[in-house]
């Protein structure tokens, strides 16, 4: 019977240390999973931050390309009035002296 405690005692004693060794792997599994989705989370966010900087910048390019697009559309708009300014002005310029010349003189029209 004092063999039979004995082997009993020692069984327990190889069960608690069979428990002390699984609850260090345990431990050291759940920090390498820590661990692990840490550096998903890290990869996530950089992957996440550079998609939406790609976007940024092509959504900006876009506007750029439009805004470049409406202020050539408005130039030329300025450019086309500015011309026919300038000749409405060029044709009635030789009258207005006429005009002021006449003026000058005391001629009355």
């Amino acid at each position: 019977m004092g063999s039979l405690i004995e082997a009993t005692v020692k069984a327990l004693i190889e069960f608690e240390s069979e428990l002390d060794r699984m609850k260090v792997e345990t431990l050291e599994a759940r920090k390498k999973m820590v661990t692990y989705a840490e550096g998903l989370a890290v990869s996530a966010k950089s992957d996440t931050i550079s998609k939406a900087q790609q976007r940024v910048s092509e959504r900006l390019a876009k506007a750029r390309a439009e805004a470049e697009g409406e202020a050539g559309s408005i130039r030329k708009k300025g450019e086309s009035s500015l011309r026919s300014l300038e000749a409405s002005i060029s044709k009635r310029k030789a009258k207005a002296i006429e005009e002021v010349v006449g003026r000058l003189l005391g001629e009355t029209h």
